[in-house]
């Protein structure tokens, strides 16, 4: 967590699970524009169990989730 910057998070399940499932990273990175704020939404899937190659067929369906995040929290700013 940077404030004003960046913040980002590991999702693993609770208990035991944690080593055999989950681990990529998500994260908002905050730039400051002339006008507003450029706003960007990234994973990190290289801890993910039990494999980043399972991860990685879901990619186009992540990429238009997070499109639609995106749009989303601009909604929300702009009013």
């Amino acid at each position: 967590f940077e404030p004003d910057r960046r913040i980002a998070w590991q999702t693993r399940p609770p208990g035991v699970f944690a080593r055999l499932f989950g681990g990529r990273i998500w994260r908002y990175e905050l730039e400051p524009r002339d006008g507003g704020t450029l706003v960007r939404e990234s994973w990190d899937i290289r801890e993910e169990k039990p494999s980043p190659a399972m991860v990685r067929r879901a990619d186009k369906h992540t990429a238009k989730n997070m499109e639609q995040t995106l749009a989303r929290i601009e909604q929300v700013v702009a009013g």
